[in-house]
């Protein structure tokens, strides 16, 4: 595609080479982990559009592990990340994890997406009702979601049912937003399925 700098394995190796050699230093100031969630959205995002485009083998680095679930996007805001399946902090250091003991998004019932208050899911917090939610699957279904409330709870309590009736997707992070301490409060933005279509071909890469 135009204007796109080609990222080689060679070129991935470098910028996660000198990724986790400046964390030595960073990690204390927060920089290393924003920066190193910022090139993990990059090198996903790459790899889930050469899967859409037909290369089921697309992979964001060549040691990467763990599945794509998709891509999810906040229109009006023009916000967007890459889900990883699962939602552990491991997968999370890299993007919003979609967790596995919660229906697929789409299916009967509530699936949960979760994610960091400070990376990945910073602008939840800017998300209202009525906002349409879209989430992009590696098959190329595209799911449109309405945003019909949005809450806190404590993460032990959270009134989520995965198995409610209805199709409904949660996204899930700490809150407050400002907060520099872990805590057991967590915000939800509730979301029901409305609509559901093949999203549009892409450029091949």
């Amino acid at each position: 595609m135009r204007g796109r700098t080609a990222l080689t394995p060679r070129l991935v190796r470098i910028l996660l080479t000198l990724l986790m050699l400046t964390g030595v230093t960073l990690a204390g100031h927060g920089i290393y982990i924003k920066a190193k969630a910022a090139l993990s959205q990059v090198l996903l995002a790459r790899a889930f559009d050469a899967r859409l485009a037909g290369d089921v083998r697309a992979k964001p680095w060549p040691w990467a592990d763990f599945t794509i679930a998709g891509r999810i996007e906040a229109p009006r805001i023009a916000q967007s990340a890459i889900v990883i399946a699962g939602a552990s902090g491991q997968a999370m250091a890299f993007g919003p994890g979609h967790m596995l003991n919660t229906p697929d998004p789409g299916e009967e019932g509530t699936a949960v997406i979760a994610a960091h208050r400070d990376t990945h899911f910073a602008w939840l917090k800017d998300v209202a009702v009525g906002d349409t939610i879209r989430l992009t699957n590696p098959d190329g279904k595209l799911l449109e979601f309405s945003v019909t409330g949005t809450r806190i709870a404590k993460w032990n309590d959270s009134g989520i049912n995965a198995h409610a009736y209805g199709k409904h997707l949660d996204l899930i992070t700490c809150w407050p937003f400002d907060s520099k301490f872990h805590g057991d409060l967590r915000y939800i933005v509730e979301t029901e399925l409305t609509a559901t279509r093949f999203a549009p071909a892409l450029a091949k890469l």
